[in-house]
């Protein structure tokens, strides 16, 4: 990842945020020896947040699939008759 300071991001802003674009690297940006700012090109043809994360190095992908929604809990009762019962004292 390529790194330039606050200076020169203020004195080539155009030239650097089209480099970017084009490049799809990010730049981090320091100031005074500490980085403060990273840019990173915003996702093309689709892709989401996280696919542009991975694709620049950023972040993993899952080494498992996730399951898309819980299994269901089959209760004893309906709700209604539990809170029937509980209005009653039991």
């Amino acid at each position: 990842m390529k790194t330039i300071t606050m200076t020169e991001l203020n004195q080539r802003i155009s030239a650097i945020t089209r480099e970017i674009a084009e490049t799809g690297e990010p730049v981090r940006v320091t100031n005074r020896g500490k980085v403060v700012l990273r840019l990173i090109p915003e996702p093309v043809d689709g892709a989401s947040p996280i696919e542009a994360l991975i694709a620049a190095g950023l972040a993993t992908a899952p080494t498992r699939e996730r399951p898309r929604s819980r299994p269901r809990v089959e209760l004893s009762d309906d709700a209604d008759s539990v809170l029937s019962e509980l209005d009653r004292g039991w």
